[in-house]
């Protein structure tokens, strides 16, 4: 069983017991899929779970319909499908991953822990459905290059929350360079280097 006393404090025992079968599948299944770095799995509970989670306190009922792109591993997407209704919310949890293999294990995922997320398991550009009302992102790519993709994809959003590591300013300060980019930074609380952008709108330049 994973300790945490974020998640003791924070969700019920129910909901703590399906993060910790999530953790338990997601170890079995790093090995020939690579869904997380192997020198992270022994501080997953830290390093990607709650990091994910904390995004949840940037949510209000005004999020209805949730995308994350390149979920890779169901990071955070998976974590905030599993936590929502602890924090009395209802929206729709949507994943998306290019990668054949990721898509499988987390259409195994959704399974597995009886959850409802939708999976859309092809590039950013090729989805059918286009409007959502959040965009959230975590270790996918350059805020530069993140920026460019949803634009080209024709996403329609309200908000974009992004987990950025230590090289957040540099990676802001070239995104400006070709995007208006209005939003918010705040501290991560899994990491003093990190922020979290909850960003309003973005358009080109």
């Amino acid at each position: 069983m994973i300790r945490s006393s974020y998640f003791e404090n924070s969700v019920s025992r129910e909901t703590f017991q399906k993060i910790n079968k999530y953790h338990e599948f997601l170890i079995e299944n790093n090995q020939k899929l690579s869904l997380i770095s192997k020198k992270s799995e022994e501080i997953a509970v830290k390093r990607h779970y709650e990091d994910c989670a904390q995004i949840i306190k940037y949510l209000d009922n005004t999020d209805k319909k949730i995308l994350d792109i390149g979920s890779g591993a169901g990071l955070p997407g998976i974590i905030l499908d599993i936590i929502k209704n602890d924090h009395n919310l209802e929206f729709s949890t949507h994943l998306v991953e290019k990668s054949p293999k990721k898509g499988k294990f987390l259409e195994k995922v959704n399974s597995f822990l009886d959850l409802n997320v939708k999976i859309h398991n092809c590039d950013v550009s090729s989805m059918e459905n286009k409007k959502f009302t959040t965009l959230v992102t975590r270790a996918f790519k350059p805020m530069n290059s993140f920026f460019k993709i949803i634009t080209n994809a024709q996403l329609s959003f309200n908000k974009i929350i992004m987990l950025k590591g230590e090289k957040f300013l540099d990676e802001f300060n070239e995104a400006k360079t070709y995007f208006e980019i209005k939003c918010d930074m705040h501290e991560s609380t899994t990491n003093p280097g990190s922020k979290v952008f909850v960003i309003k709108s973005v358009s080109k330049l």
